[in-house]
């Protein structure tokens, strides 16, 4: 079935691109939350008691038997938290984030679904995310191995780290779960989207990252503070104490990353649809032949567009490209040492 009112896609600008992610986000903003939010509530809430129950049973193992705080409760907690956060990743990074990138492209293109109707449309979308997650975390660290290798590692490691961390990764949820690819194709093509607007898109999730502190880290940091400076100033039990300053920062975050997450995949999928655009002329074929509905689930199909690549897996100009990144972080980070020196000399003087 074909809507008739074809969806507004078109290249777009930076601010631009911004402007209509958080307009969308606005207007399905409980929609977006309450998909994310169906196994993240529940899963950060246990990791968090559990987190309250380890650091606990450590501080008094370490406070009994300084040489050996290794304790059964510990032990069991610890387990218990490793459960958990596979668990998370299942539910939260696979199932959550495809069902939650499905919904912002079904209502990006005008055919909205609801909550549960995102995650009726999976299919083995969740699946085959999970398996790409994988695959990423294994290249990764191979690229930290990459990175000591005299001169050819030390120049281009660090650079292409940055990129597959910020820049590609985040588009392989929309990839996986919109295009009908297997793992290792649906990962070429999120490094092939990328690497078409490459300082475009770099530009693109820098600001996303600074957001994401400013959302997120933050107001944990303040309240760390705040709760230090308070607690300091009173007589409490340790457990009491322990509980405030592990259970109210663990929900700060919570709570900040149910507000930004569902931000961070709605631009993410719109910077998608805008590279298709760009660089495959999207836009054009879905206002010639419309973007379908399957009747079935409700799952937006977009028009077939051919995904081949004739670019070579790397290129000279993208080894340029990383060497650039990799010197600008490392001249970033030996600023960022000069400047706290300066502060600390400062400080003394």
């Amino acid at each position: 079935m074909t809507d008739t009112a074809s969806p507004i896609i078109r290249p777009m600008n930076l601010p631009e691109l911004l402007d209509r992610s958080i307009r969308l986000y606005r207007q399905n903003f409980l929609k977006f939350i309450g998909i994310f939010a169906i196994p993240y509530i529940p899963l950060m809430f246990l990791q968090t008691v559990v987190s309250f129950f380890y650091s606990r049973s450590l501080l008094n193992g370490i406070s009994t038997n300084p040489s050996n705080p290794l304790t059964p409760e510990m032990l069991r907690t610890l387990s218990g938290s490793l459960v958990i956060a596979f668990v998370q990743f299942i539910l939260v990074q696979g199932i959550a984030t495809a069902a939650l990138t499905r919904a912002v492209a079904n209502n990006y293109t005008g055919k909205p679904v609801g909550i549960l109707d995102s995650y009726r449309t999976l299919s083995t979308s969740w699946f085959r995310l999970i398996l790409a997650m994988i695959v990423i975390f294994f290249i990764i660290i191979i690229l930290m191995v990459w990175m000591f290798i005299p001169c050819v590692g030390w120049f281009s490691g660090p650079g292409i780290l940055f990129f597959i961390g910020l820049a590609v990764n985040p588009l392989v949820a929309p990839v996986v779960s919109l295009e009908k690819l297997g793992v290792l194709s649906s990962l070429r093509r999120a490094w092939d989207l990328a690497r078409s607007r490459f300082w475009w898109l770099l530009g693109c999730v820098f600001v996303l990252t600074l957001l994401g502190q400013l959302i997120v880290s933050g107001p944990v940091y303040l309240l760390n503070f705040i709760l230090q400076a308070a607690l300091s100033a009173l007589t409490i039990s340790f457990d009491l104490k322990l509980a405030i300053t592990t259970l109210l920062p663990a929900i700060t975050s919570m709570f900040m990353s149910l507000l930004y997450v569902p931000l961070q995949l709605t631009v993410m999928t719109v910077v998608y649809f805008d590279l298709r655009a760009r660089s495959e002329g999207l836009d054009l074929a879905i206002q010639m032949t419309g973007a379908e509905t399957d009747s079935d689930n409700g799952q937006v199909n977009l028009p077939e567009i051919s995904n081949q690549s004739s670019i070579p897996l790397l290129t000279g100009l993208d080894i340029g490209r990383f060497a650039i990144l990799s010197l600008g972080a490392v001249a970033f980070y030996f600023l960022i040492v000069i400047v706290l020196i300066l502060i600390s000399m400062a400080a003394i003087s």
